[in-house]
């Protein structure tokens, strides 16, 4: 299918600033298009659109999509400072996780999509980082054990967090309770921190392997991979790294998606897709697959998953 190439192309083109022409003359725009749109992907169109889209109607969405884009992250930067400001004038402790982190390894942070905004309160001051959000003008949306979801018109949506995993997954009992002992300060902030850069990218390991067990990952989340490490490779502490990679069970999963990261966004890129690849591109699951052992000690739990886990 040329129209998986074509959006990596595009991607990868894009995220190194190379600004070559990526022109398929047997590509089918409409498909390239859905598929961009499925990986929220599609603002990445932009420059192709006006060089190569034959299709003025697939054009103009892709120059609406940009648009949209442009607007929404303006509106989600200014909400984000303005919940931090509020929280650290109440003395809210809060970690800022996912999104806004991710926001920063792009070469124009706006180009990166984001669903909602992701914070974690912790449990002393949950109830007061509640109200500080309704009086913020947001309204409760859907309460979860995880998180309570809060929206605000006409597209903000906030996940305030009372933990980032839940009880029965890998790597709960740090990544809620634990993880505040090793954060460090968010910018100037006195009371919102961020994770240390290892602890970053282990816990976006855990949340794609959950992802990917239940409902599939997006170009996107590979793309995350890639830029993050390729910005902190030099930085991050790779023995501490493997060590909690290992711990959670997550090991074997990242060196592959990593893999994958790098085949298509790397020096050399290949689009030699093989199953598990298909899998992320269009859904199809591979045939190859294994019972897969996922759980901290004592909580072990089998489950169906892609041979991804397990693959030299």
């Amino acid at each position: 299918m040329n129209e998986n190439r074509v959006l990596l192309e595009i991607v990868r083109s894009f995220i190194r600033e190379e600004k070559k022409p990526i022109f398929d003359k047997n590509v089918n725009e409409e498909p390239l298009y859905k598929l961009a749109r499925r990986h929220m992907l599609s603002n990445f169109l932009i420059d192709w659109a006006k060089e190569n889209c034959q299709n003025e109607i697939i054009k103009a969405r892709i120059q609406a999509d940009f648009n949209q884009q442009i607007i929404k992250d303006t509106n989600e930067n200014i909400e984000f400072y303005r919940i931090l400001d509020e929280f650290e004038k109440v003395q809210i402790k809060t970690l800022v996780v996912k999104g806004f982190l991710m926001k920063d390894v792009y070469p124009q942070n706006y180009m990166r999509q984001m669903l909602d905004i992701d914070m974690m309160a912790c449990a002393e001051d949950f109830k007061k980082a509640s109200q500080v959000m309704k009086n913020l003008g947001y309204s409760e949306y859907y309460d979860h054990e995880k998180h309570l979801i809060f929206t605000k018109e006409p597209f903000m949506t906030v996940e305030l967090h009372r933990k980032l995993i839940a009880g029965e997954d890998v790597g709960h009992s740090y990544f809620n309770q634990k993880v505040w002992e090793f954060c460090e300060p968010y910018e100037s902030y006195q009371t919102i921190f961020q994770m240390s850069k290892e602890d970053t990218y282990v816990f976006c390991m855990l949340h794609l392997l959950i992802h990917f067990r239940f409902t599939g990952i997006k170009i996107r989340d590979v793309l995350d991979v890639y830029l993050y490490y390729e910005k902190y490779k030099n930085v991050l502490d790779q023995v501490k790294l493997d060590q909690k990679l290992q711990e959670f069970e997550c090991q074997k999963f990242e060196e592959n998606i990593r893999k994958i990261a790098y085949k298509w966004f790397g020096e050399n890129p290949n689009y030699d897709f093989d199953e598990v690849e298909n899998f992320i591109l269009q859904g199809v699951s591979p045939k190859n697959q294994v019972n897969f052992e996922v759980g901290e000690k004592g909580r072990k739990k089998s489950i169906f998953v892609a041979f991804i886990f397990s693959r030299v």
